[in-house]
């Protein structure tokens, strides 16, 4: 692996991350708990055992797991569209083996009932699988510490045999549900990931950086569609003359410092007048949640580092940390600015877009909160005048 180039990178410890705040979307309209995809993955691959698959395709199946409903942001509902947009997502990611269309046909059931009316087994068995395990834990409550409970959940799944789901994915599910283990790690997301990591082999994989930053850029678009940031980091990296791996690792943590905006709830983030006290405080808890899920992320250590200080300023009262400026690298500081520019010249459901010359100005009133060095070389950076 040459480390100027390159880095290592596992899909599953990358999507077991990112779900810690996928998870808040699905909530958000379907009152999902928040470790619902890993709970997904849990029973996903008690299943799957029964079914004889591959070291790889088990790997995979997890990842489709903790991927199903990343476009829940966008869509807000399970609809055709929240299914082909999911699919096209996963058609971007290193998955291990080849399967057309999984998450396409997750919401689809054995009697033909569901979005595309798909039946049987016309459709991959990952997907049966997940439609079964999104469906029972978005229906049915496994939180209860009651036999009853338990009883009733099994009894419904029973009832809708050759109905909703296949007669095999049922015995499995009802042959696994006969361990007290089961419903003992179900309850626990520690225990969740025990057994997900114990029943996984490591299928870690040396990237490109440029691949990562593929990866990576998937949730810059999800959550900012507008958002010219990523260009407007790369120039400042060519114009302060980065090294490879120093641009494109500073691109990866650019692309990644809003993931943390889809645990803030949609109304919030699309509000059209301004946010009151209490809101505005529910928006700044996003760079916490980045910092959350990038630190979950092997091998992101410095991505974590800049991602999760694009909102710490020079007198301290940034967030989430409120680090002091002797703490913020040039990284850091060149994050932070390109980050308020950027706003400043997108448009949001609140205001118009701000000229460049506006912006520039606004940015001149923040003088202890941001470096007054990098904002006069913002129009060489952007290359309005000549160096």
């Amino acid at each position: 692996m040459n480390k100027k180039k390159q880095m290592v990178f596992n899909l599953n410890n990358f999507l077991l991350a990112t779900s810690n705040v996928l998870d808040f979307q699905e909530k958000e309209f379907f009152d999902t708990n928040l470790s619902h995809s890993k709970k997904i993955a849990y029973i996903a691959l008690r299943i799957a055992k029964h079914f004889k698959l591959s070291p790889e395709e088990l790997s995979d199946l997890c990842s489709y797991c903790l991927l199903h409903n990343i476009s829940m942001f966008t869509t807000q509902k399970k609809s055709k569209d929240y299914c082909e947009q999911s699919s096209k997502i996963a058609e971007q990611l290193p998955f291990l083996l080849k399967r057309n269309e999984v998450l396409k046909y997750q919401c689809e059931f054995y009697d033909g009932s569901g979005l595309f009316a798909k039946k049987e087994n016309e459709t991959d068995i990952f997907s049966q699988i997940i439609s079964f395990v999104d469906y029972i834990d978005t229906k049915l409550d496994f939180s209860k510490d009651d036999i009853k409970n338990r009883e009733l959940i099994n009894r419904f799944i029973k009832t809708n045999e050759n109905k909703l789901f296949s007669k095999a994915i049922v015995d499995a599910y009802l042959l696994e549900s006969s361990y007290i283990s089961f419903w003992l790690d179900i309850k626990n997301e520690n225990d969740i990931l025990n057994y997900i990591f114990s029943n996984l082999h490591d299928f870690s994989m040396v990237l490109d950086f440029e691949e990562i930053l593929k990866i990576t850029s998937i949730f810059t678009k999800i959550v900012n569609k507008n958002t010219d940031l990523l260009n407007l980091c790369e120039q400042a990296c060519d114009y302060y003359k980065f090294e490879h791996k120093d641009k494109q690792t500073f691109l990866i943590a650019a692309s990644l410092k809003d993931i943390g905006k889809l645990a803030i709830n949609s109304k919030i983030l699309n509000k059209n007048e301004k946010l009151n006290t209490f809101e505005y405080e529910d928006i700044k808890s996003y760079m916490y949640y980045t910092q959350k899920v990038l630190n979950n992320i092997m091998g992101f250590n410095d991505i974590s580092a800049w991602a999760s200080k694009a909102q710490e300023t020079l007198d301290a009262n940034g967030y989430p940390n409120r680090v002091m400026a002797k703490d913020l690298s040039f990284k850091d500081r060149l994050l932070s600015v390109i980050c308020v520019y950027s706003a400043l010249v997108t448009k949001k459901p609140y205001r118009a877009a701000y000229t460049h010359e506006k912006a520039i100005e606004i940015m001149g009133t923040f003088e202890n909160k941001l470096d007054t060095a990098i904002i006069a070389d913002i129009n060489k950076i952007l290359k309005f005048i000549e160096n």
